[in-house]
C-alpha cells in the first residue's frame, strides 16, 4: 500500500509525505546561487522561501541540492508590513518596516528569546536585506502560522518581518539550517537563468 501512495504522489508531483515537492526550475535556481555567492561554497541544504505564493499554502522547502531530498515543507508568515492578507506584496530593507526582505541569507547561530528556539540570520544582498541582523529578522515559531488558518482563515498571521513558522516545525528548521551547510533564499519573483542538470527531487521515504 505503501509503495502504491508513494506511486501516485510521484505521478502528482508530491513526495511520499503527501507534500508539494519544489518546482524543478526553483531547484535550478536555488543550485545557480550557491555557485553565484562566494559565502554559498559548498552550501547544499537550501531553505527556498516562495513568497508568490499566499501565506495559507505550503511555501518554504529545505531541500538538499546534492540529492534532491526534500527534508521539510511547510508554511511561513510574512511581515505585517509587507501585507496583512495572504499575500506577500511589499519588501524592505528599512529598520521599523515590519516587511519581511528578500534575497539570500545565511544562518548566523541559534539562540532562545521571546519566542523560543529562534536561529539568527544574516543578508547576503546589499540594500536589499544586508539590514537582516540589525533589524533582527530570525527564524522563529509562531502560535498564528498553523494548518487551521490555513484550511479556515485561508490565510497565517503576521510576523514583525521574521520568518514565522508552526511551532511543531521549528525544531526541525534550526537542526537543519543552523550549520555552515546551508542558505535561505526568498524571493517573489524568478530571474531567468540557463538550463543546468539537477538531481530528481524525491522524499525522505521511499520504502
Amino acid at each position: 500500500m505503501k509503495k502504491l501512495f508513494v506511486l501516485i504522489a510521484a505521478v502528482m508531483g508530491m513526495n511520499a509525505y503527501g507534500q508539494l515537492l519544489l518546482p524543478a526550475y526553483v531547484q535550478q535556481h536555488a543550485l545557480q546561487l550557491s555557485s553565484e555567492y562566494k559565502e554559498l561554497s559548498n552550501r547544499t541544504i537550501a531553505c527556498v522561501v516562495d513568497f508568490s505564493k499566499p501565506s495559507y499554502e505550503k511555501r518554504l522547502w529545505i531541500i538538499n541540492l546534492k540529492t534532491g531530498e526534500c527534508l521539510l515543507h511547510t508554511w511561513v508568515a510574512h511581515g505585517k508590513g509587507t501585507g496583512r492578507t495572504a499575500e506577500a506584496s511589499i519588501f524592505s530593507n528599512d529598520s521599523g518596516s515590519n516587511c519581511s526582505s528578500l534575497g539570500v541569507f545565511i544562518p548566523k547561530n541559534q539562540f532562545n528569546g521571546k519566542h523560543g528556539l529562534s536561529l539568527r540570520l544574516v543578508g547576503l544582498d546589499w540594500g536589499i536585506n544586508d539590514q537582516a541582523e540589525a533589524r533582527g529578522i530570525i527564524f522563529h515559531a509562531a502560535p498564528y502560522v498553523t494548518s487551521q488558518n490555513a484550511q479556515i482563515n485561508k490565510r497565517q498571521g503576521n510576523s514583525q518581518g521574521c520568518f514565522a513558522v508552526p511551532t511543531e516545525d521549528i525544531k526541525t528548521v534550526v537542526k537543519l539550517l543552523e550549520n555552515t551547510n546551508a542558505f535561505i533564499w526568498a524571493f517573489k519573483q524568478l530571474p531567468s537563468i540557463p538550463a543546468l542538470a539537477l538531481p530528481q527531487l524525491t522524499s525522505q521515504a521511499t520504502e
